[in-house]
């Protein structure tokens, strides 16, 4: 693989997509849920997907009665009192790529500021810029291509 702007974000998205699935297995395995399908794979666009597989009626019965039970915590964590305590627990990788959700920019990760505020630097090597933890998203590939 080469060193590509879309190289890194090729990895990037692959490595991210592992994480999740395997942060997602974890948290089933702790409620006792196992998804046997659970896998990664890459899609016609590009994308990693993380497949959940098919799963028994009473595991996915199990599996809806967790999300009704965790919906008012995940809708208070997005939306409000809890969003800087969730942008805190993401770990970034160094040179990881970004989007500045409100500039809509796209940057690597260079470290966390003294503020606690996460440093980016532009793809195009411009100046860097401070952003609060919970104002960036992973970047895509259409990020990718609004940033060309």
């Amino acid at each position: 693989m080469g060193n590509s702007l879309l190289d890194r974000l090729e990895r990037q998205d692959r490595a991210f997509a592992h994480k999740v699935r395997d942060g997602l297995r974890d948290a089933l395995g702790s409620a006792g849920l196992r998804l046997p399908s659970l896998g990664v794979e890459r899609s016609v666009t590009g994308a990693h997907l993380v497949q959940l597989g098919g799963v028994a009626p009473e595991v996915a019965s199990e599996l809806a009665t967790l999300v009704w039970a965790g919906a008012p915590y995940v809708r208070a964590v997005r939306g409000g009192e809890f969003a800087e305590i969730a942008g805190a627990l993401r770990a970034y990788g160094q040179g990881e790529l970004l989007v500045d959700t409100g500039t809509g920019r796209l940057g690597g990760f260079s470290h966390v500021d003294g503020r606690g505020a996460l440093v980016l630097v532009p793809a195009d090597g411009g100046a860097p810029w401070s952003v609060g933890r919970g104002a960036v998203r992973h970047a895509t590939c259409a990020d990718l291509g609004a940033a060309s």
